[in-house]
């Protein structure tokens, strides 16, 4: 069992539906004293199942829930939690600077203090011009904003962050993303983070624990999971573009080891690696990522070998182009200019750095091995 001192989260908690569905089976996640862990998943997953176990709002069928260490079945009023929510909660009949004070006023904190926090954490948010204003004057990215900054003026025992950036506009969220994770860290005390978006997990997170279908996929950095993802399923879901896949036999010849697909051997020229040297011969599934396919009509490496495939779509950012290639009826990301003129339907070829390919095994998706 995990050290869980100090600890925030779950210890092998399983939960159950009334209908019998499992939303959550033996999950262990726990945010360290002053970490923001960010739970993160599709939809599905069980990422606010956790933060509502943490609550105290959903019960648990085993396994133990921690706060600041201690193993509690406390009621949810007794938890000492900060949660905001995805849809803002706000009380109506409040204007927005009761609604930011009003966890601080149900515990007896004084009057004036009460104001200098409300005032502080408006300004931080840039929400001072309607705190006179009641929440059904508000958008729903105001009301957003509110409920996070009602979270944020109290130093609770863990802070629970439910999709609380659903509503922000978008040119917002870089901003609310920063104050959101140095308020968490200022204070010392642990965080439970949840989202869908990427963007925002690879952001703000300490580390990213990724759910899928009410398990632990796996718990690391953004780096950990980038780099060295611990199945196909982590690999595909963590990274700006998808991770591109191929099936493929483990080949050596001459000291060399390569990946056959189809008819072409795709060489890493390097020895084979420990770690898949009882797969000669195997049959896996190789990943790519963008960065190591790419255009191979522009500056071609000798050492990269080229596959051919048609352009099924196009995700333009700016600077450069994502280009989803079909090769052999499995998909490739390859990163193109942002000047690029393919177009869908066109037949191109892209190079493929195979010695930068991830390796998973065919049957099970679990990850075999990763580049250094």
């Amino acid at each position: 069992m995990p050290d869980a001192e100090g600890c925030t989260g779950l210890l092998g908690v399983s939960v159950v539906h009334r209908d019998g569905t499992v939303a959550l089976d033996d999950v262990t996640v726990l945010a360290r004293p002053g970490e923001l862990l960010v739970v993160l998943g599709p939809s599905g997953s069980g990422k606010s199942t956790v933060l509502r176990a943490v609550a105290g709002l959903t019960g648990v069928a085993s396994g133990e829930v921690v706060i600041a260490g201690e193993r509690t079945t406390a009621e949810p009023s007794y938890r000492d939690v900060a949660m905001v929510f995805e849809d803002a909660q706000l009380m109506p009949m409040l204007d927005v600077a009761r609604n930011m004070g009003f966890g601080l006023e149900t515990r007896h904190v004084p009057p004036e203090e009460i104001h200098r926090r409300v005032q502080n954490e408006s300004r931080r948010l840039r929400v001072s011009r309607l705190l006179r204003r009641r929440p059904t004057e508000l958008s729903a990215g105001e009301r957003g904003q509110v409920g996070i900054g009602r979270a944020l003026v109290r130093t609770p025992k863990v802070f629970l962050l439910d999709e609380p950036l659903a509503h922000v506009d978008a040119h917002e969220r870089a901003r609310m993303r920063r104050v959101i994770a140095d308020t968490v860290r200022a204070t010392g005390v642990s965080a439970l983070y949840v989202t869908h978006d990427q963007t925002d997990a690879l952001a703000v997170g300490d580390r990213i624990a990724v759910l899928n279908a009410g398990r632990v996929a796996q718990v690391a950095t953004a780096r950990e999971l980038y780099d060295r993802p611990a199945s196909l399923f982590v690999a595909d879901f963590v990274g700006t573009a998808p991770l591109g896949t191929l099936p493929a036999r483990i080949v050596t010849a001459a000291g060399l080891t390569g990946y056959q697909v189809g008819d072409r051997t795709l060489t890493t020229w390097g020895p084979i690696p420990a770690e898949l040297a009882a797969q000669v011969g195997c049959e896996v599934m190789i990943g790519l990522r963008a960065e190591d396919v790419r255009d191979a009509g522009r500056d071609p490496d000798p050492d990269w070998a080229c596959l051919t495939g048609a352009v099924r779509g196009i995700e333009r950012t700016g600077r450069e182009s994502f280009v989803t290639v079909t090769v052999g009826g499995h998909r490739l990301v390859a990163r193109f200019s942002g000047r690029t003129t393919v177009k869908v339907g066109e037949v191109v070829t892209v190079a493929v750095d195979a010695a930068r390919a991830h390796v998973f095994d065919r049957a099970t998706g679990n990850a075999l091995y990763h580049p250094s």
